[in-house]
């Protein structure tokens, strides 16, 4: 796995270098995780209109072949007892596979749902430096939320996490610091948002495949050209509201940093 100076090196690669590590990340993705990747239905509880149609979603998702489901809320979506119904009845029916992606949580609702059946939360951390973070959400600071990640692993969680690329300020050794929070903290899975178009999400992805390399990584993104790219250069989970070909909404990019 890649040093810190060797992630430096290549987060700041010349276009030919740029265009090796692609290379190297989409093949070092295909030889862990296969040729193709995982799809995973996901469901906006804010959105969907009540529990039960939620599980019709799950249900339908199921038998057009994904594999897992991503049951998504804002921090502030106080239904804790009917997501935990909605997971087991997920798990009873169809046998997939729960992923919740519902923000900072005390750890009594975190317990609830581990104990209905829900096998992986995704909590990103986003920066670790702290005036990034600060940026991102007003009030709180990173030690809060990976202080949660530790109470899901605790509870047995397999715990997805996630970095932002493209904040203000930004440098090339914050992403480097981040990666490294990323690959000792244990991560199940990585999901990468960007807050500028000018941000090489590509670039990350595929360092993030280098160091990580038994990680799933997620694309999340309703660019199908990004999309294609992702899933060439690293990606291997494709997160999806829709199953007839239609890519993923930006709403799971606000969802998966907020709270």
């Amino acid at each position: 796995m890649p040093s810190r100076r060797e992630v430096l090196l290549m987060l700041r690669a010349d276009e030919r270098e740029y265009q090796s590590l692609l290379e190297v990340a989409g093949r070092i993705c295909r030889q862990m995780k296969g040729d193709q990747p995982s799809l995973r239905a996901l469901i906006d509880l804010q959105t969907v209109g009540g529990w039960e149609r939620a599980l019709e979603e799950a249900v339908h998702a199921a038998q057009h072949g994904s594999e897992s489901v991503l049951l998504c809320a804002s921090a502030d979506y106080d239904a804790v007892e009917e997501v935990a119904v909605l997971v087991r009845e997920i798990r009873t029916q169809t046998g997939m596979w729960v992923s919740l992606c519902m923000g900072e949580r005390p750890y009594d609702a975190y317990a609830l749902w581990r104990q209905a059946g829900a096998e992986e939360y995704l909590l990103p951390h986003d920066c670790c430096n702290p005036h990034l973070y600060a940026r991102l959400h007003p009030g709180h600071s990173p030690a809060e939320r990976l202080t949660r990640c530790l109470w899901l692993r605790g509870l047995n969680y397999r715990v997805a996490g996630g970095i932002c690329v493209g904040v203000p300020g930004q440098t090339s050794e914050d992403v480097a610091d981040d990666l490294e929070v990323l690959r000792n903290s244990g991560v199940s899975g990585v999901v990468l948002r960007s807050v500028s178009e000018e941000a090489d999400v590509l670039r990350v992805l595929a360092i993030a495949r280098l160091c990580l390399p038994d990680a799933d990584l997620w694309v999340a993104t309703d660019d199908p050209v990004q999309q294609a790219r992702s899933l060439t250069c690293g990606a291997n989970i494709l997160a999806t509201t829709r199953l007839e070909g239609t890519g993923p909404r930006t709403r799971l990019l606000t969802l998966v940093t907020s709270g």
